[in-house]
């Protein structure tokens, strides 16, 4: 009979545990609306039940509720969350992760006084080390707990702890050691062994009366949650069908502004050479109507002195010879001016069709929509070149589970800088593979040695001292670690807390190229989380002269949009970035530089 009591209630158990792991889209569904200490709770409840299924949703979860609870000063809470992420990493095998969470933890029980709570962290610790290959401080660690669970009463810590320090004796041959405490194991066995399967036994009668009452409530739970998530469902397909019928419109919207734009530039050069011919012709007539003036006057003249007139008369004749000539002369000048200019209009136009060309060329180098939207989701790319071609240029590339994104600003403009821009792509090309993605600031020195030895660049008085400035970062999708390196361009992080908080990685102070206080570029590592905004530049948006004053738009204000926009959809956010300049510029200010912001959302 006992044994299928026994029975029953490991099945019920089942049960609840399979209703636990139910339970989270309710408990994600009080989160959104809760706040303070609940919230904590709930944060880590939600670890704590996706710790067997999904690690990493679990250590984001503790991760948050380990946070607010710092903020909070509830330091029972912290040392919970600390606990799940200890467990979360050692299940990922990063055990140095593990050692460091277990550790705070650590430190937070024994200020607490939770004794009980502390030795279990000090086993998980052990525990840790032993797997790392630290027998020695896991063995010192495993003989505490050892003797704290035997003084309190702690059968089963007891068992565990003596299995582990048999174990650490085995592993490095102390077999002396380990059957001493093999034989102390027997006997703890044979003490306890009766009182404790009794002892089990009506615990779990007990929990699993507990447990039936709670199951049932629990189920009608789920119907109500069922129903609201069907409503959500069809609230969430209607939303999604505006979103796409709306980025369709904007999409139509640019296309036929840049067209208007073109039109009207076309419109101003056409009056400004009207303006000119108007000119020559007002020019023209002021003189014939002066020339008629002066006639008039000679033939009145003429009538009181008709001897005067005379000599004069034989004077204006030859006059008259010398202006004909001069107005052949003019006129065969006039000609060759216009001629000249029709040649000056070729050669002009044959100039603007290479630059087209090469603005082709140039957008053929860079990474296509169509490959960009494979790799990243929530994402714009604000590109505007100063001329048809530019020098800012970006990058992007995906090897495995790495995703690369690259924004640079090369020396000067136009054409020379777009042929700095498709070096730069080029060299990126050639020096990114799968072996060169541990270390980023590894890969800009490449870069550097590449501009340096293509241009000729020996020493800080070469007559090239060409570059670029570059912000070149790595996100692993799977963990979530990002690499960045830069070269004078930061990377800004929109990260949302309780409030938006703007996290800057500022770049080293140098450029791709030869430089007087050369160094190896710098490589920081950053652990990102889900919804973190990554902003990346050139300096031509904060630089842009603009306002009522004509002063430059500055990085203060650019960073101040970016806050007010970071939760919008990254189209709409491109959006605002580009009308807000062209407010900024108005119709009296022209674009001084390329112009270059690259977003991406993190949810990979």
């Amino acid at each position: 009979m006992q044994k299928f009591i026994l029975i029953t209630i490991i099945f019920f158990y089942s049960v609840l545990q399979l209703t636990a792991q139910n339970n989270i889209p309710e408990l994600e569904s009080k989160l959104k609306t809760a706040s303070g200490k609940e919230k904590i709770e709930l944060l880590y409840k939600l670890s704590k039940l996706y710790l067997k299924s999904d690690t990493k949703k679990s250590l984001n979860y503790a991760e948050k509720s380990y946070n607010l609870a710092k903020k909070s000063k509830d330091k029972n809470m912290q040392a919970n969350a600390l606990n799940m992420m200890g467990t979360a990493y050692y299940q990922q095998q990063k055990y140095r992760l593990a050692i460091r969470n277990y550790e705070k933890e650590l430190d937070l029980r024994k200020q607490l006084g939770q004794k009980y709570s502390k030795i279990k962290v000090e086993y998980n610790l052990a525990a840790t080390y032993q797997i790392s290959g630290k027998e020695k401080k896991a063995l010192g660690l495993y003989k505490e707990v050892l003797d704290y669970s035997k003084k309190k009463n702690y059968p089963e810590l007891t068992k565990k702890t003596y299995r582990s320090i048999i174990q650490v004796y085995v592993k490095e041959k102390d077999y002396k050691d380990a059957f001493l405490y093999l034989q102390e194991y027997q006997n703890y066995l044979n003490n306890i062994k009766t009182n404790y399967t009794q002892q089990k036994i009506n615990l779990l009668e007990t929990q699993f009366e507990e447990h039936e009452k709670e199951l049932n409530k629990k189920a009608n739970r789920l119907k109500e949650i069922d129903s609201v998530l069907n409503e959500l469902l069809i609230e969430k397909s209607t939303l999604v069908e505006d979103t796409i019928v709306k980025g369709l419109t904007i999409d139509k919207l640019a296309t036929d502004t840049i067209k208007k734009a073109e039109e009207i530039k076309v419109q101003k050069e056409e009056v400004k050479r009207r303006e000119q011919w108007l000119t020559g012709a007002i020019i023209f007539i002021v003189v014939v109507l002066i020339f008629s003036f002066l006639l008039t006057w000679m033939y009145r003249r003429m009538k009181k002195a008709y001897k005067l007139l005379a000599i004069q008369n034989a004077e204006i004749l030859e006059k008259n010879e010398e202006i004909k000539a001069q107005s052949e002369l003019i006129k065969t000048q006039a000609d060759k001016l216009a001629e000249q200019h029709q040649i000056t209009l070729k050669q002009k136009q044959e100039i603007i069709d290479s630059i087209n060309y090469a603005k082709r060329i140039q957008q053929a180098i860079f990474p296509t929509k169509e490959y960009i939207n494979g790799i990243l989701n929530d994402h714009f790319i604000l590109f505007k070149p100063r001329d048809i071609v530019s020098g800012d240029f970006y990058w992007m590339k995906k090897i495995k589970n790495f995703i690369i994104v690259v924004a640079a600003d090369s020396t000067g403009h136009g054409v020379p800088g777009a042929f700095m821009s498709m070096l730069g792509v080029s060299f990126l090309n050639e020096i990114v593979s799968a072996k060169s993605l541990d270390n980023a600031g590894e890969i800009l020195n490449r870069l550097r040695d590449k501009v340096k030895k293509s241009l000729h660049q020996t020493d800080v008085n070469s007559v090239s001292q060409d570059g670029m400035d570059v912000a070149f970062y790595i996100i692993n999708t799977e963990t979530l670690e990002l690499q960045y390196s830069g070269a004078y361009n930061p990377l800004f992080i929109v990260r949302k807390n309780q409030e938006a908080e703007l996290i800057e990685i500022k770049a080293d102070r140098q450029p791709i190229a030869i430089f007087m206080r050369e160094k190896e570029f710098s490589s920081y590592n950053i652990q990102l989380q889900k919804g973190d905004c990554l902003y990346t530049f050139s300096d031509g948006y904060a630089d842009q002269f603009g306002g009522q004053k004509g002063q430059k738009f500055k990085l203060k204000n650019f960073k101040q949009i970016l806050l007010d926009i970071y939760d919008l959809p990254m189209k709409e956010q491109k959006q605002i970035l580009k009308s807000t300049l062209e407010d900024w510029m108005g119709n009296t200010h022209e674009q001084l530089d390329d112009i270059l912001v690259l977003g991406v959302r993190v949810d990979f």
